[in-house]
């Protein structure tokens, strides 16, 4: 596997030809190097694309990011483990004066550099805020996550954002970067600090080919099972405090479902994305060398939400009904049911299904009942798994290539019958493929600051 790692590098460029071109006298302005002892922040990344995901966040750097400073010169430190104070902390800089790729604050000023001090600070800067962090992962306004925690000293620095938390919805992921600087009055009052970001999560897209000669598949779901969803990061791309969960997007309104084996996406070159709206994942990363079985209960898969046709048309999996039914009438967990539009085949909405009825809502209330229109058709989809192995690197971006033509894989470890063969072969070919190092002006294969 020939892997290029995918970063964003800044330059200071632009801050040494604009300076080249102004006088001191002329850059004694507010918010420009130089003026009022004000800070500045040369960058160079490059805007985001935007995506057909309604939930994406639109916007880059140029929101503006947040910034945290220590100054190893001032003695003053805080209780009694002798913790090196903040001078500044998760202060948003933004643009200055409309000035490309240069962000500052009133709130950032260089200390004196006076004596024997040069007027030394460390910096952490990360994107998106803590605030847009925690919306994302669906923990809106709970402060024990996504925590900045302090534990500097005089001697070393130690800088880390506590309980990140991934969303186990995909299309609610968000990018994640981070930069560190060390600079000092003396030296960057007027060039400015340069900041490198670079991403602290690894960027998931997984696709599927597949020239089956005697079934049909149809994907409208994927998954990730047993990966990093929480951790700890100290800004240098290292990930403590890990644990697991699953990660998903199960198709939603507008989405078009994926049929392989009519002809369409039959070699591996011709694979297509199965990640639907939800856009691609962006996983704590780690390396994951234990594939998922009935006995290794944090092993790695990746799992697809599928239904199989033979070539006649007659439906071979998620089986009969009558199989997918409980005791208490109500559908199977593992079963979901969407509804299409006939016309255009897209997907209207999720739907639950109890006494031959259909809902909108899994409590099944009355007034959740959902009445199916003539243009409209409701099909079944069940969970199907690939164990597999992983190693995910930060920064990196990996497209993964499921080939359905010998087999489409076993039951779901969220399954009643998990582990079980699912009717045709084994499991699907896994292909891995990740990108190599671009050049810092080749922005074509770099992911987006935000998904």
């Amino acid at each position: 596997m020939n892997d290029k790692i995918i970063k964003y590098g800044l330059t200071s460029a632009l801050a040494a030809s604009m300076l080249s071109s102004c006088s001191q006298e002329d850059m004694q302005v507010s918010g420009l190097p130089g003026a009022d002892d004000a800070i500045v922040f040369v960058t160079a990344f490059p805007g985001v694309e935007t995506r057909s995901n309604d939930n994406t966040v639109i916007g880059s750097l140029n929101e503006g990011f947040y910034v945290t400073a220590f100054a190893p010169e001032d003695e003053t430190t805080i209780g009694t483990e002798n913790k090196l104070n903040e001078y500044f902390a998760n202060q948003l800089v933004t643009k200055t004066l409309g000035m490309v790729n240069a962000f500052g604050s009133d709130m950032c000023r260089w200390p004196a550099n006076t004596g024997t001090k040069s007027g030394t600070l460390k910096f952490f800067a990360f994107y998106p805020s803590v605030e847009t962090l925690r919306q994302r992962a669906g923990e809106d306004g709970n402060s024990s996550y996504f925590e900045l925690l302090n534990n500097s000293t005089s001697s070393s620095y130690s800088y880390l954002m506590t309980k990140f938390k991934i969303n186990k919805d995909i299309s609610k992921h968000v990018d994640f970067v981070t930069a560190t600087s060390e600079g000092n009055k003396t030296a960057n009052l007027y060039s400015g600090v340069n900041l490198n970001f670079e991403h602290q999560l690894s960027r998931i897209n997984i696709r599927a080919w597949g020239a089956p000669t005697n079934y049909e598949v149809e994907i409208a779901g994927v998954r990730l099972g047993n990966v990093n969803t929480e951790g700890s990061c100290n800004f240098s791309g290292t990930w403590t405090s890990t644990s697991k969960g699953i990660v998903e997007y199960i198709y939603n309104e507008g989405d078009k479902v994926i049929s392989i084996g009519k002809g369409q996406y039959n070699k591996v070159d011709s694979a297509t994305s199965i990640m639907g709206n939800g856009g691609a994942a962006l996983i704590i990363p780690d390396t994951y060398s234990t594939k998922w079985n009935t006995s290794e209960e944090n092993g790695f898969y990746y799992s697809v939400l599928l239904r199989i046709k033979d070539k006649n048309g007659s439906l071979l999996y998620p089986y009969t009904e009558e199989e997918e039914m409980t005791t208490d009438g109500t559908d199977n967990k593992e079963v979901v049911y969407l509804s299409f539009d006939k016309s255009s085949d897209l997907v209207k909405k999720r739907l639950y299904k109890k006494d031959g009825n259909y809902y909108t809502s899994d409590n099944f209330s009355s007034d959740s009942l959902y009445e199916k229109r003539d243009d409209e058709e409701v099909r079944n989809y069940r969970w199907a798994a690939v164990p597999s192995t992983a190693a995910w690197v930060v920064g990196y971006e990996y497209i993964i290539r499921l080939g359905y033509s010998t087999g489409v894989g076993v039951k779901d470890p969220a399954d009643s019958h998990p582990g079980e063969p699912i009717i045709v072969g084994i499991s699907p070919t896994v292909v891995v493929e990740g990108f190599e190092v671009v050049d810092d002006e080749d922005l074509s294969d770099r992911f987006d600051i935000i998904k």
